[in-house]
């Protein structure tokens, strides 16, 4: 229906009045609080200093015990050290001391200077200074509550809740301590309005923490998986290339590319299905190849040596000798203690598997092997027979062991790297190709005539640089303080007519024109780079671009994936979730006022929300102007009875719309 009423005027001064109180509060809390922050900072500082002086103090008897036992030059200048060293560290704690103690006279000073302003003041500014400081005085102990609460509560609810409670806590003691200072108001009210406030702002501290833990997640998820490419290609590229080197070197050992080839490949089957990774298998290879083993039997070898290895814990390193010693026994023809001790001291008892070979016992191999009765090959082939029957499927085994298993996706995953470098490699190899032609031609030639002269011109630039510091040194060195230093065996007046007339040199180094010509050109690289950049964002906004992504947060989030649709749970009012309004926050009705900053209320359909402008200004009513013509009032009924009338017709209209 359209507004009817009778315009009064009121100004508000409550408002001011509040504000004005409490940010004189503000003043003083801070003021005090700020103190007591620099007074906690130089007593920490103090007590450092003290365990400085007390070493330097030390350390100083500790040298005079010495100079006074030795006497000698070198303790001598160690003593003087160690004097100025505890000089300094006693200096600087007396200055640190003082500097406490006058800052707690000030903290005393401003205490009472808050008091002698209520004494001098009349009865009206004596009740507001009071008011102040019982503001102050319960926001002290509403801190010191805030934290022993904070701690049960946290403890109890977790941080979230905790911090609710403890902002809630806080503020509604100050909205006590404010309230209490202004006449009409009062301490509970304070409280409520200030408890309100407190849950609100805790609420939205605790939405501001997840969003920063959303953020940070987003982010790091992200470089994870960048850094995790950029590793891959970097560790696919070096595995291509030296897999690369391995046909070469495979193609010499088998004479053939496609010998070479084959037996790789094999290979790579090999340890992908064994415990095994590829560059392990490869050593080993060239091992046995070394020792005249071709591509046919090199692989029923590493089955052996490898089903042994798997049975007998052996390392790598371990298998790669075994591999060593039998290699060396079939090339050479000969079996000699040397190679058979490598076996056993690997858990291989190669001197027992040639005895029950040829039937006798161990002390006769012995003598066999010292009157050279026994062939390397056929020790080799004796040796590798028995371990096959001694442990065949061991490496199948343990390739289902969780360390097995857990090799194998290793090697797994570097085949994955591996495709990943071949592709790379392939590609980047025509940009190779290319910058190598550049660098072999005109081009390149050209380059290295430029680089000759820059390289000259630096050199010219170095040898000015000392000419003008020998030029300056040997100036003052014929001086006559330099001269009178020196008759008088003055070293230290010496060393420092030196250094200065070094630092001499430089500056005029500085001040020529060889000097200008470098400061000409790093200014105009700087401005061409410039100018040259300012043409187009896409040359150095990436990064900015990133960092405005990740700034993003949970709302950004919960927003609709591209179809213009919004999360409900994105609605600000989530951030409010968990505080619970009392039931007289509804305000069905409306309220005249609005008290303070985000005041918390719960509206309902059909309701209308005003600005403050458009509250002050009386809002959106209807105004309605009447004008009576020849209407006779006889009595002063007639005046409320034309009233009713009016007022009942425009009641009807309000509702009809």
């Amino acid at each position: 229906m359209p507004d009817v009423s009778i315009a009064i005027k009121a100004t508000d001064r409550f408002s001011d009045a509040m504000k004005t109180m409490k940010d004189s509060a503000n003043s003083f809390d801070k003021s005090i609080v700020g103190m007591q922050s620099r007074l906690n900072s130089l007593n920490r500082t103090k007590a450092t200093l003290k365990v400085d002086t007390d070493r330097a103090r030390t350390e100083l008897r500790s040298a005079e015990k010495q100079f006074a036992a030795t006497g000698d030059a070198i303790s001598e200048l160690v003593l003087q050290e160690k004097q100025l060293t505890f000089e300094n560290a006693r200096r600087n704690l007396s200055l640190v001391s003082k500097e406490a103690a006058n800052v707690e006279k000030q903290m005393l000073k401003t205490g009472n200077s808050v008091s002698k302003m209520g004494n001098k003041a009349g009865e009206g500014f004596s009740t507001i200074v009071q008011s102040v400081a019982t503001a102050g005085g319960a926001k002290m102990i509403g801190s010191l509550a805030q934290d022993s609460v904070n701690t049960l509560v946290g403890s109890m609810l977790r941080s979230n809740g905790g911090n609710v409670f403890s902002s809630a806590l806080s503020s509604a003691i100050s909205g006590a301590a404010i309230g209490s200072m202004i006449p009409g108001i009062g301490t509970a009210v304070g409280a409520v309005a200030g408890g309100l406030v407190g849950m609100a702002s805790g609420s939205v501290q605790n939405w501001s923490k997840k969003d920063d833990a959303f953020k940070s997640y987003v982010q790091n998820a992200v470089e994870e998986q960048l850094n995790e490419q950029t590793t891959s290609l970097t560790s696919g590229s070096a595995l291509a290339a030296s897999r690369e080197t391995d046909q070469i070197s495979f193609a010499t050992l088998f004479k053939g590319e496609d010998k070479a080839k084959q037996y790789l490949a094999d290979l790579v089957q090999m340890a992908n299905t064994t415990p095994f990774l590829y560059d392990d298998l490869t050593s080993m290879s060239k091992t046995l190849a070394t020792y005249g083993y071709d591509e046919n039997s090199i692989l029923p070898v590493l089955q052996t040596i490898g089903d042994a290895g798997a049975a007998l814990g052996q390392s790598t390193s371990d298998m790669n000798s075994v591999a060593t010693a039998i290699g060396r026994m079939k090339s050479s023809n000969k079996t000699t203690l040397e190679y058979l001790n490598i076996l056993n001291d690997r858990g291989i008892g190669a001197v027992g598997m040639l005895a029950n070979a040829y039937g006798v016992d161990q002390g006769e191999v012995y003598s066999m092997i010292s009157k050279g009765q026994i062939a390397g090959q056929d020790a080799a082939r004796i040796i590798l027979d028995a371990l096959t029957d001694s442990f065949a499927g061991s490496m199948e085994r343990q390739s289902k062991t969780f360390s097995g298993i857990t090799s194998t996706i290793e090697g797994l995953r570097q085949e994955l790297d591996n495709a990943m470098g071949e592709g790379y490699n392939e590609t980047r190899m025509a940009g190779l190709q290319a910058e190598r032609e550049w660098l072999e031609g005109d081009s390149g030639q050209e380059m290295q005539e430029a680089y000759q002269a820059i390289g000259a011109w630096k050199a010219s630039l170095e040898n000015a640089k000392e000419q003008y510091i020998r030029d300056a040194v040997n100036e003052a060195m014929g001086s006559d303080a330099y001269k009178t230093a020196e008759a008088e065996g003055d070293a230290a007046e010496m060393g420092r007519i030196i250094m200065k007339a070094k630092i001499d040199g430089m500056n005029q180094y500085n001040a020529n024109e060889g000097k200008d010509e470098v400061l000409a050109q790093e200014l105009s690289l700087i401005d061409s780079v410039r100018e040259d950049t300012s043409l187009n964002d896409s040359y150095w906004d990436a990064g900015y671009t990133l960092g405005q992504s990740f700034s993003k947060g949970r709302a950004a989030g919960m927003m609709g994936s591209g179809n213009g649709e919004t999360s409900a749970s994105a609605s600000p009012s989530r951030m409010l979730q968990g505080v619970t309004l009392p039931s007289g926050s509804s305000y069905a009705v409306g309220i005249d006022y609005v008290p303070y900053d985000n005041f918390p209320a719960l509206l309902h359909q059909g309701e209308r929300v005003q600005t403050a402008e458009e509250a002050r200004s009386g809002g959106s009513g209807t105004s309605i102007q009447i004008v009576m013509n020849g209407t006779v009032i006889r009595e002063d009924a007639d005046v409320e009875r034309v009233a009713s009338a009016l007022l009942e017709r425009m009641e009807l209209a309000g509702m009809r719309g």
